[in-house]
């Protein structure tokens, strides 16, 4: 009989969590850990887990959360994910200015995710720094909170947001969307889209602030990923950015 589940590597759309939870009857245990300092964040074993969160920081491991305002960098700001801990590795084998540009003064890791904390203390994550944080006309957006909002679409199975380049906003939200495989048969009999621009926009008007709606849209039969699961949005903005 299993007694507890995790999940990591990547981060979990809270419609997924619910979607499991209902299938297995378990709530996933979301942490956050990396090759370098092995396990950082958790949520508890036993207390409340909080959907959307990797928890709080472990026994003995310290954060630092450096904000892009350096005179506010503490522990309650956006910004990006600094860590302290007994497990941390040394250093990168033979990369010594890698390893100088990875650490910041007191010797915390700089993991070049970005984070912000709740009113309880729980650490969510928005995304990669250099790959889920969008530039929008001003606005710095979170990929990953676009993403959960889009796998509630009944049509969607799954999706990814990036931002490609713009002239005149910076960048602008792009979803790539597989369409659930009873979708793809409608539209594959009704010679039409599985969803549109147009309709994805008008969806998605009571649940995303204007800024955060997509204006570009590819539907796909899969989305490319590498051998840890994960979706390259580096690769895609290359393959993307001049459309």
């Amino acid at each position: 009989m299993l007694s507890l589940l995790m999940c990591g590597s990547s981060a979990l759309p809270y419609p997924v969590l619910k979607q499991w939870e209902e299938i297995t009857g378990h709530r996933l245990l979301e942490r956050y850990g990396m090759t370098e300092f092995v396990m950082a964040l958790s949520n508890p074993l036993h207390g409340i887990r909080k959907g959307g969160t990797v928890g709080k920081p472990l026994p003995q491991v310290e954060v630092k959360i450096i904000a892009e305002d350096e005179s506010r960098t503490g522990t309650t700001e956006v910004g990006e994910l600094c860590v302290r801990s007994p497990s941390l590795f040394k250093e990168y084998w033979k990369q010594p200015k890698i390893t100088e540009e990875s650490f910041i003064d007191g010797g915390f890791f700089k993991t070049g995710d970005t984070v912000t904390v709740d009113e309880d203390g729980y650490y969510i994550i928005l995304g990669r720094s250099n790959a889920d944080i969008m530039k929008v006309g001003g606005y710095k957006l979170s990929a990953l909170d676009i993403e959960a909002v889009l796998l509630e679409n009944e049509v969607v199975s799954e999706c990814c947001v990036l931002g490609l380049p713009d002239k005149d906003y910076g960048e602008v939200v792009c979803a790539i969307i597989v369409p659930q495989a009873d979708a793809k048969r409608r539209s594959e009999q009704e010679l039409k889209p599985a969803i549109g621009l147009d309709e994805l926009q008008n969806w998605s008007k009571d649940k995303l602030a204007p800024y955060k709606i997509p204006t570009k849209l590819f539907l796909w039969d899969s989305l490319p990923r590498n051998a840890m699961g994960k979706v390259n949005k580096k690769e895609l903005n290359k393959l993307l950015g001049g459309q």
